[in-house]
């Protein structure tokens, strides 16, 4: 099982931004603020006041930020 499909089957389709700020360790204001100034490299949906991510993006970014230690 991939980490993309470990994440779905934890957050469903979509992560709410309390989940992705949870995950990435970072603060919701900082989220926030990413978003409002269009920082965000994230695709997200707004539905009235909730911001929802899909979790294969999210799982698809995380995986590309990693870095392996140089030997």
């Amino acid at each position: 099982m991939n980490f993309s499909s470990k994440m779905s089957e934890k957050y469903g389709f979509f992560m709410d931004i309390v989940e992705l700020a949870d995950l990435m360790r970072i603060k919701r204001s900082t989220l926030y603020n990413q978003i409002y100034n269009k920082k965000l490299p994230l695709p997200f949906v707004k539905r009235g006041k909730r911001y929802l991510f899909p979790t294969a993006a999210v799982a698809e970014y995380l995986q590309s930020q990693l870095q392996t230690p140089e030997a």
